[in-house]
């Protein structure tokens, strides 16, 4: 999948703030007033990643379409994409792209299986290695518990300012546990519900990733047929250890 560099230590210096002014523009440049928090929040953000938890503890499926802004910061620049998204208990999703030329991803909790419509390959690995799939497995379906999995805190101004609104609390998460593919993640979270509407995954080689989620259903009834993934004709599959 499509892979911001930005600390999560909250002492950014003067080449790292200018760098997250350029990727919060190239985010949403249209975006120039301040927004606003909600009215009242915990005073441990540990209490909003257990709503969270328990959110999609009681989750069995989840349909929505995304928006997706990934930054390069080699090249200096943002790619957007957008698509439908389909996911069900125990690990199982699929990220639809609508443009027919980004790759479509099909998981099923330790598979992921990335078809590139372009070159007509499809390549097989697993999960751990792609790190926004990685990431949304883990607060969205299983895994070890959140609260014990991450360290979180209420994030930093510069990225309330960018994601946050009076609905919704801004998160910041970093791994407990050294992670080779992504080094923390910022989550938006319904401040009555728990739901996480969007996200952000920083990942190590210094791109990112921003998830919002639109239209979001839940236990709909999604059926496991729409993740028995087969190999369309005409394409070939490699797989990647």
């Amino acid at each position: 999948m499509l892979s911001l560099s930005v600390l999560l230590g909250s002492g950014a210096s003067a080449v790292e703030r200018d760098t997250i002014t350029k990727v919060f523009r190239a985010q949403n440049p249209e975006k120039t007033s301040k927004p606003m928090a909600p009215a009242w929040r915990p005073d441990n953000s540990s209490e909003v990643l257990v709503m969270v938890q328990a959110f999609y503890d009681g989750t069995g499926d989840l349909e929505a379409k995304f928006k997706q802004t990934y930054w390069n910061p080699t090249y200096g620049e943002a790619k957007k994409t957008s698509g439908k998204l389909k996911l069900k208990k125990p690990g199982k999703m699929v990220w639809d792209y609508g443009d027919g030329q980004d790759a479509d991803y099909y998981a099923n909790g330790d598979t992921l299986w990335m078809v590139e419509h372009d070159t007509r390959q499809v390549i097989k690995t697993s999960t751990d290695g792609n790190s926004e799939v990685n990431v949304a497995l883990k607060f969205l379906f299983g895994g070890e518990k959140l609260t014990r999995e991450f360290e979180v805190r209420y994030a930093v101004e510069d990225k309330v300012q960018r994601y946050g609104d009076a609905d919704h609390y801004v998160l910041e998460l970093r791994p407990k546990a050294k992670n080779k593919h992504y080094k923390g993640l910022v989550l938006m979270v319904h401040a009555t519900t728990g739901r996480v509407d969007s996200f952000v995954v920083y990942n190590t080689d210094g791109s990112s990733n921003y998830f919002q989620l639109k239209g979001i259903k839940t236990n709909v009834g999604i059926t496991d047929k729409l993740f028995d993934f087969k190999l369309p004709a005409g394409y070939v599959e490699t797989i990647e250890e």
